[in-house]
């Protein structure tokens, strides 16, 4: 079973919010995606880019909306990328320390994108693009590639910083805000790479004065084995319930008995899945807040508290309860 085209949730999110502004019935058309309603709770999660290009580009449509890309970027920041990369970019002194640092790591943030650096005449090309064509080029998608570049120099250069070019590979107006807003950047289309143009001295455009630091390990594994990866898409949809194993094999673009049997081969079955994931993400909010397990019951997807009991005391062997006073205590020895 081939791993799907993924990105974080978290860059979904925004488009999510420009959405809502506009009233639009986002919980109901997420439901029509086969995305997960509750996508906002968690943001480190993968969520499939064919199903999240598809969601945007139904919705763009239906409430009339030609910029969506661009209302996108207003709402995205430095602060939206993984926890793990941030870790990785902060100690770096300039921004070609930083970008080559996206480049080794993207794949935290999406696992078909490539970044790239092309030197040319004194200036420097910075791409961005998609690796297979599984995913078309499209403004929507555009903008967010083009805009995790720009973010990354102005963690440097600051906010105010704008490149002298954007290239977009598909064949679209940019709207009249985006120009006001980057007055001093050519935009074109129908370029071979999805990227921005900036002077090659930017390259070298440090906050510090002392040599590069060392990068922290992300503590990420460059790529996950398929259980955990499947435990990784499959975390977004349990806030919705049980999710079904038909619904996800359409997801992951298998039939229903391959899906059975990838599973089966890793020593698994869909439904040990299930509960050994909400298992972990009970274990993960138990250990880091004082949820009422009511509560906690609802927000992994079981219909009571109940059911949450029995599932967890048949993975670990002791009661949520139980096992929250434990580690409770052992913070306290600690």
């Amino acid at each position: 079973m081939d791993k799907i085209s993924t990105c974080r949730a978290a860059y979904l999110i925004p488009f999510l919010d420009v959405l809502r502004d506009i009233g639009a019935p986002v919980e109901r058309e997420l439901a029509k995606a086969k995305l997960p309603t509750m996508i906002e709770e968690t943001p480190d999660e993968l969520v499939s880019n064919i199903l999240s290009m598809d969601f945007l580009a139904r919705s763009a449509s239906l409430e009339g909306v030609d910029d969506l890309g661009w209302l996108w970027v207003q709402k995205f920041s430095w602060s939206n990328f993984s926890a793990e990369l941030l870790v990785a970019l902060r100690p770096l002194p300039t921004v070609k320390a930083r970008l080559d640092c996206l480049s080794n790591l993207i794949a935290l943030e999406d696992s078909d994108t490539r970044v790239g650096v092309i030197g040319f005449n004194g200036s420097a090309e910075i791409y961005c693009d998609s690796k297979s064509s599984e995913i078309p080029s499209d403004p929507i998608s555009e903008w967010t590639q083009v805009t995790v570049l720009i973010e990354a120099v102005r963690s440097i250069t600051g906010e105010n910083w704008s490149p002298d070019e954007i290239r977009f590979k598909s064949d679209f107006s940019v709207c009249d805000d985006a120009r006001e807003a980057l007055p001093n950047t050519r935009f074109l289309a129908q370029s071979a790479h999805t990227s921005i143009i900036m002077p090659s001295s930017v390259l070298a455009a440090s906050e510090l004065t002392c040599a590069a630091a060392h990068v922290p390990d992300p503590n990420i594994p460059e790529t996950l084995d398929e259980v955990e990866y499947l435990k990784r898409l499959v975390r977004p949809y349990l806030r919705d319930g049980s999710p079904k194993m038909t619904m996800f094999a359409e997801i992951l673009d298998v039939s229903p008995r391959s899906l059975q049997r990838k599973l089966q081969q890793a020593g698994t079955s869909f439904s040990d899945l299930i509960e050994t994931t909400r298992f972990e993400m009970a274990t993960e909010i138990l250990a880091a807040s004082d949820t009422p397990l009511i509560d906690l019951a609802m927000t992994l997807g079981y219909e009571n508290q109940s059911n949450f009991g029995r599932s967890f005391l048949r993975v670990a062997g002791i009661s949520p309860g139980k096992y929250r006073r434990e580690m409770f205590g052992r913070e306290r020895a600690a």
